[in-house]
């Protein structure tokens, strides 16, 4: 049986670009803002149509609205792409739909109008609690303005509250970490997302680092970091169920009902659906990526009802080697019955020269038929995946 897809949502629009975002961002314009909402709808339609003719109506369980910034445009706006994707897809009665908020962007008013639109669940920028580091990150919030705006989205009727934090940046000292993570526990959101930073080259902190402006992030101190973060959030109840991201769990239960149902989906390989400017989508035989400039985006659908800037269709061996290292990103690993099933290879003969080596180094085991990175190796996930590349 065909899994349910996901609708991913790009809004490109932001007050200000951050030092460490690599994204599709651009300068939030009204009248731009318009016009992109209207093309977005048009995409949605045009991929409903496209797919229905390919193998019937397509069925949704997740709606996703990331950036840039979803939360700076009007809450009517978000409502009536919400109201496309289910016109046009068969959605799952309970749908997750998730938006990305932006605190420096966040108002009260907003938020009865995002519950009313079917919005059920909130990933708050917060990046860090220390007003400081929030300054160097080009944030447009304080540290405070995270605080309410978490309090006003539980007030309001949010049961479904993800935060993200990252851990490792210059400058930034053990203790610094200790207290993010401190004030982002006692929030007691249900999910956390901590990410170790990751400095790419097309940012303006690359380029601070590279002129000697801010200091190169220390690896070690980030390593130590990581540690911190695993300790911490299984002592508050968090399952560890990827490498970056924890869901609550109560009592009686051993996986987080509150796992990110979106983005398991790229985890898992199930399919998704990414509408709006530099979007990607996956199909389970093809991935591709549309026009990364708003303006081009939104004439080329206009004009085709698309925007496909490039196409990529996947081999048999590209399916096999994806699935095997997205799958490692999981808590659960990767089942080696369930692959050579699917994709017809035998993960420890393929591999026989590489897996003992990460064994022996302590990165990855074999437990109850599965294939599951350890702790040391979720820190050093990357130096695990392209082994099997």
């Amino acid at each position: 049986m065909k899994s349910p897809a996901g609708i991913y949502i790009h809004i490109p629009f932001c007050e200000r670009k951050c030092t460490y975002c690599n994204f599709n961002t651009t300068d939030f314009f009204e009248p731009l803002a318009e016009r992109y909402i209207r093309a977005v709808k048009i995409e949605i339609l045009h991929w409903s149509e496209r797919l229905a003719e390919c193998g019937g109506e397509t069925q949704i369980d997740t709606i996703y609205f990331g950036g840039g910034t979803p939360s700076i445009v009007e809450p009517g706006q978000l409502a009536s792409l919400v109201q496309a994707c289910k016109a046009a897809f068969k959605t799952d009665y309970n749908p997750e739909i998730t938006i990305e908020i932006n605190p420096g962007s966040f108002s009260k008013a907003k938020i009865d109008k995002w519950l009313t639109a079917g919005i059920n669940r909130a990933s708050v920028g917060v990046q860090s609690f220390i007003d400081r580091e929030l300054v160097s990150l080009s944030r447009t919030h304080t540290a405070d303005a995270a605080r309410r705006t978490i309090e006003s989205l539980r007030a309001a009727g949010f049961e479904n509250i993800s935060l993200d934090l990252i851990a490792g940046l210059p400058e930034q000292s053990l203790a610094d970490w200790q207290f993010n993570l401190d004030h982002a526990l006692m929030l007691e959101p249900e999910h956390l997302s901590l990410y170790l930073l990751e400095v790419k080259e097309s940012t303006q902190l690359y380029a601070q680092i590279k002129r000697g402006l801010r200091p190169t992030p220390d690896d070690d101190l980030a390593a130590d970091m990581y540690r911190m973060i695993s300790e911490a959030t299984q002592d508050h109840g968090y399952e560890h169920y990827e490498i970056s991201n924890f869901g609550r769990v109560f009592e009686g239960e051993t996986v987080s009902r509150f796992r990110s149902r979106h983005n398991l989906k790229y985890w898992t390989g199930a399919p998704f659906y990414g509408v709006g400017c530099g979007a990607h989508s996956y199909d389970g035989h093809a991935r591709w990526t549309n026009i990364l400039k708003s303006d081009a985006y939104i004439e080329s659908v206009e004009a085709t009802g698309f925007a496909i800037a490039e196409r990529h269709e996947l081999s048999e061996e590209d399916r096999a080697a994806e699935a095997l290292f997205m799958g490692l990103r999981l808590k659960e690993g990767v089942s080696l019955s369930g692959f050579r099933s699917e994709y017809g290879v035998d993960v420890l003969e393929r591999f026989s020269e590489e897996l003992p080596r990460l064994a022996e180094a302590g990165l990855i085991e074999t437990r109850g038929g599965r294939l599951i990175l350890t702790s040391a190796g979720r820190l050093l996930s990357n130096e695990v995946f392209v082994s099997f590349v």
